[in-house]
């Protein structure tokens, strides 16, 4: 189950950046009451400010930013002990990703 939506999130991600206006697709689809139901204006700018601010292709957990992220929610308090690399992360799921076709 973990590496199906894996692999979906990894289809949607590439064909949201194979072509811009994939991206005002999503913007349809995501703010309809089906999904976020919410103005159309703050998903596309969510979206598309600044346009390398989300990318989609690529799933895996980059273990240096991890790290930095982890020593902020130390200093946040948001954590009372540091949590290993490995024990918060299972790469087999990224390693063997195949991405899913979007049929839109």
């Amino acid at each position: 189950m973990v590496q199906d939506l894996v692999n979906q999130v990894l289809g949607a991600g590439q064909w949201l950046d194979r072509d811009p206006r994939n991206r005002e697709t999503a913007v349809k689809i995501a703010s309809g009451p089906d999904f976020f139901n919410q103005d159309p204006k703050i998903i596309r700018f969510v979206m598309q400010n600044p346009s390398d601010r989300v990318t989609y292709g690529d799933l895996r957990m980059v273990r240096s930013e991890f790290e930095e992220l982890m020593q902020l929610t130390l200093a946040a308090g948001t954590i009372k002990h540091p949590i290993p690399y490995e024990t918060y992360v299972d790469e087999r799921f990224a390693r063997n990703a195949q991405p899913a076709p979007i049929p839109l």
